[in-house]
């Protein structure tokens, strides 16, 4: 019989805890799971889901207006629309299991307790995360969880910490298969950023805010400032005033050393591959799927003490800074300027094992013992 799974997640938009459950739900066994997915909102790869798969966004952000017009009449006679929806799919597809991806929907672990359906959380996030919910939401994902799956060593250690008696482990990972780059395209690239051929250029990729290390790039200016040296800062921008900071020192003491060139997706890793090294200076990372990719494409890395850093930077690949201390971050930078070119196919090795090719079939089988390990549970 053919276990019946509801995954929610926010939107499968291409962030890396969406796209490592896509990678999930592209591959799983149709006959063995029937699958239903319930989005928050509606990300990129939520239409490229398999026709078998069975799937819903929130009434909120749905494209329909009589659903809109229908959570309004809810919330008007005192009805929460996303339980009165989650309870609905459920009267509907009699889930035996309920699969969360990520705490950041905390509502929907009491909802799923007072249905009675087993609840499987995937936690990708870590403490700055936590701070962004309250403290009752954090105990009712940690005690109603009948099992939870942590993205990283780091992530279960803390769940561990709170006491959760079932923790699995499952990495995040990288599709190679999309990592596609232009040679041409990159040069083009590189001559519209202003970039010649005698700079170094050190990539930052992710949201430009304080918990990234936006701050940490002024220093880092400055003690290259007499040196062919660029940040080109790939992601999102935010018109926040630490922003604004950064950008204005940058553009009047070191115009042409900070690049930023927003959010890219189709074009990405050929702006990736503009880069002599990838720095890392995130203050907290729960996994990191930058540090793989640049690897994948024989780019060195400098990082902090971060995320899957401690595990996966090894000599070869790159230099992690143990300390907080952003001089050492100066000397590891140095390092890479100075040493031979990277050994490519050795940093490519490394990050094939956190490659979907390696990684899906371990999620398939963890899977698979969460299933058996929830129908003993049962059974008792």
């Amino acid at each position: 019989m053919k276990k019946r799974i509801l995954f929610i997640t926010q939107d499968l938009a291409r962030t890396g805890s969406e796209m490592v459950l896509w990678y999930l739900l592209k591959n799983l066994n149709k006959d063995r799971y029937e699958i239903s997915v319930f989005c928050i909102k509606r990300g990129e790869m939520y239409d490229q889901l398999p026709d078998y798969v069975k799937k819903e966004t929130s009434y909120k952000y749905g494209k329909h207006l009589f659903r809109k017009v229908f959570r309004g009449l809810l919330k008007f006679f005192g009805i929460d629309p996303l339980a009165y929806q989650l309870k609905n799919i459920q009267s509907n597809f009699k889930a035996d299991i309920w699969y969360v991806n990520t705490l950041a929907i905390p509502a929907v672990f009491n909802i799923g307790r007072t249905e009675g359906v087993k609840i499987v959380s995937h936690i990708h996030e870590l403490l700055y995360a936590f701070s962004l919910i309250k403290g009752n939401e954090l105990e009712q994902i940690i005690s109603y969880s009948d099992i939870c799956v942590a993205c990283s060593d780091v992530v279960a250690g803390k769940l561990a910490e709170l006491g959760h008696r079932d923790i699995r482990i499952q990495y995040s990972f990288i599709d190679t298969s999309t990592i596609d780059i232009n040679p041409l395209r990159i040069q083009e690239i590189r001559d519209q950023l202003g970039i010649s051929a005698d700079d170094f250029v050190w990539a930052i990729s992710g949201r430009a805010t304080y918990m990234k290390g936006l701050d940490y790039v002024l220093p880092i200016l400055e003690h290259f400032k007499d040196e062919a040296v660029k940040i080109v800062w790939i992601g999102p921008q935010y018109n926040t005033g630490l922003d604004y900071y950064v950008r204005s020192v940058a553009d009047s003491k070191y115009p042409g050393k900070l690049i930023k060139t927003g959010a890219q997706s189709d074009d990405y890793y050929n702006y990736l591959s503009v880069a002599n090294g990838l720095l890392l200076l995130s203050r907290e990372e729960s996994f990191s799927l930058t540090i793989l990719e640049a690897a994948y494409l024989g780019i060195p890395v400098v990082s902090f003490n971060v995320g899957v850093a401690g595990l996966f930077i090894k000599e070869g690949i790159g230099t992690m800074v143990n300390s907080w201390n952003v001089e050492d971050i100066f000397g590891a930078m140095k390092n890479i300027h100075r040493s031979s070119p990277a050994d490519q196919l050795k940093m490519k090795e490394a990050a094939m094992e956190y490659s979907s090719f390696i990684q899906v079939p371990k999620y398939e089988k963890l899977l698979n013992e969460i299933c058996a390990t929830l129908d003993d549970h049962s059974s008792l």
